[in-house]
């Protein structure tokens, strides 16, 4: 929803210097400035930009020792272990995750799946394009995808699978099925980029309390296929996953 000025003003406001290189989290000019937000009388925190441990760090900085009731968020993901990291945070403090613009890759991965309710403003996204997981499928069983396989050297495969098992822990601890993540990339749905669920569907997965826009899944799509690739993915009625 949307902040009045007097709210703004009782911000303690603390302002990223930017993307560290590598981590996956490319802006674009219409992206706002990295920040990170605190209100401490409504419990209203606010994190906007990449995901790293940079961010991480001084987001746990900002709000230790305050109550954070609502965590809005504007990612477009980043590193997958901080995004862990904060996952878990995120569960265990209850939270309720409001996405005000954008929530892509580790930040739909990782933070909405493990938030207690989740409210995806009018015009917003909450978007999928793979894990960990998906990562070491298409090296170990190429043949459920339909994109080429992804070539790895064993050192990779190797690391990739011990973390894979972080990944697949944090999935149980939440209690949400991690082929959310990846779903969208098999056949018959074939995503190029990113994907999108509706609610009901979402709620297969065990992800629950979602609040949103009526037909919010064509309407996301349809607003943001201009950005970035991305796909409405709907399931089959009654069907196994």
């Amino acid at each position: 929803m949307p902040h009045t000025l007097s709210r703004r003003a009782r911000l303690a406001a603390i302002t990223l210097l930017g993307c560290l290189l590598g981590n996956g989290c490319a802006t674009t000019q219409s992206d706002p400035a990295p920040s990170l937000e605190l209100d401490v009388s409504s419990g209203h925190a606010r994190f906007v930009g990449p995901i790293d441990w940079d961010s991480v760090h001084h987001f746990q900085a900002l709000v230790k020792g305050h109550r954070v009731r609502v965590l809005e968020v504007d990612s477009r993901g980043g590193n997958t272990e901080a995004a862990i990291a904060m996952g878990y945070w995120i569960n265990q403090q209850n939270l309720t995750l409001e996405v005000s613009r954008l929530c892509l890759g580790s930040c739909a991965n990782y933070w909405f799946t493990a938030a207690r309710k989740k409210l995806i403003q009018p015009g917003a996204i909450v978007a999928w394009q793979g894990n960990l997981h998906s990562q070491l499928l298409k090296n170990e069983q190429p043949e459920l995808f339909a994109q080429k396989k992804t070539t790895a050297t064993a050192d990779e495969l190797r690391l990739l699978r011990q973390q894979v098992s972080l990944e697949l822990l944090f999935f149980k601890q939440i209690g949400v099925d991690e082929r959310v993540c990846w779903i969208g990339k098999l056949p018959p749905y074939n995503a190029d980029g990113y994907f999108v669920l509706p609610p009901e569907d979402l709620r297969r997965f065990a992800i629950r309390e979602v609040r949103t826009e009526i037909d919010y899944s064509a309407r996301s799509v349809e607003r943001w296929k201009h950005q970035f690739p991305v796909q409405k993915v709907v399931l089959p009625f009654g069907g196994a996953l």
